[in-house]
């Protein structure tokens, strides 16, 4: 009977114990967010509806710690555990992610195969293209206009160092081909040289470009370098327009052997873009070329859609590059 007594007046005191709490968390809301907020914070507001809400969680605090205790005091060690402690939720496994796969090293002097199309042409903002008057046209008509052009009308690997040849004017100071690569570092150098070249023994020009790609590596340490293969020119419309005999494709052949030799020994990417202009014939087509040497305006589109869709990524470059050149 006095235990009956005893649990009846326990129970009494928790229920009335935490209403008391209940009610006087409510009232004192505001005060205690106080120390921590003030009323025109953002929060406030959220922070005083929470603390009401969480109030009423104090009628159930006590019930549990009691029926412990009072399975404890009646040698019940079992319920009183069970009571003390809620039962663990048991964990899930974790889901292991997976491993990705290293990309595969970059073979240099093998033609950069296809890649996923950049998202954005912005993609090319941190690139400089160098070249000659067919990069004058990849600016003017392809349609892709980010990055930075220094092209010139009869430029050469010859010329690119010449303190006579200063004919990139930046900022009102005269410029030769790499010293305007001291101004800026870029992510990306694009680099066609060689149409007039063509009247030059291909083991000069051969020199001259390796000569140049040492100096745009050195001058530009931090830049994925693609050295592009020149794309034919039609051999027919070049006779009909009179152009020098040497600008044939024979004669372009032996260049391009030459670029595909200094990519794999200067550990620069290669990129076919002549294959965007390969004809069956080996020619240049008629219908996407002005005087057999240039392209028609339309049709240096295809030359921007080669180069969005033939990136490399930087990580996979710069390792295979010291990977490469740590081999005996």
């Amino acid at each position: 009977e006095k235990l009956k007594k005893l649990v009846r007046f326990s129970l009494r005191f928790i229920m009335g114990t935490s209403a008391a709490c209940v009610l006087v968390s409510i009232l004192l809301t505001e005060p205690l967010v106080g120390v921590f907020t003030r009323p025109d914070s953002p929060v406030w507001d959220l922070a005083v509806t929470g603390n009401r809400l969480c109030s009423l969680a104090l009628l159930f605090v006590g019930w549990n710690a009691f029926a412990s205790g009072m399975f404890t005091a009646l040698s019940n060690g079992a319920a009183s555990a069970a009571l003390a402690t809620p039962s663990p939720s048991p964990s899930p496994a974790p889901t292991p992610s997976p491993t990705p796969e290293p990309a595969a090293l970059y073979q240099f002097g093998t033609p950069l195969e296809e890649s996923e199309e950049v998202e954005d042409d912005s993609f090319f903002d941190s690139s400089v293209f160098l070249g000659d008057s067919r990069t004058e046209g990849r600016e003017l008509f392809s349609g892709l206009k980010y990055g930075d052009f220094y092209w010139a009308r009869g430029m050469t690997v010859f010329k690119a160092d010449s303190e006579d040849y200063r004919v990139f004017e930046v900022d009102g100071q005269k410029y030769n081909l790499l010293e305007v690569l001291t101004l800026k570092q870029y992510e990306s150098v694009y680099i066609m040289l060689g149409i007039n070249e063509l009247g030059y023994p291909a083991e000069s020009y051969e020199q001259g470009l390796g000569e140049l790609l040492d100096k745009v590596v050195q001058l530009q340490p931090d830049a994925v370098v693609y050295l592009q293969i020149m794309p034919p020119v039609n051999d027919a419309l070049c006779r009909a327009n009179k152009l020098a005999d040497y600008i044939s494709n024979e004669k372009l052949s032996q260049f391009n052997s030459a670029i595909v030799r200094l990519a794999a020994e200067k550990k620069v990417v290669l990129l076919n873009t002549a294959e965007a202009y390969l004809g069956e014939d080996g020619q240049l087509p008629a219908e996407l070329a002005s005087d057999g040497c240039h392209f028609a305006y339309s049709a240096y589109k295809h030359w921007a859609d080669y180069l969005r869709r033939h990136v490399i990524d930087q990580e996979r470059y710069f390792l295979s590059r010291a990977q490469a050149l740590a081999q005996p």
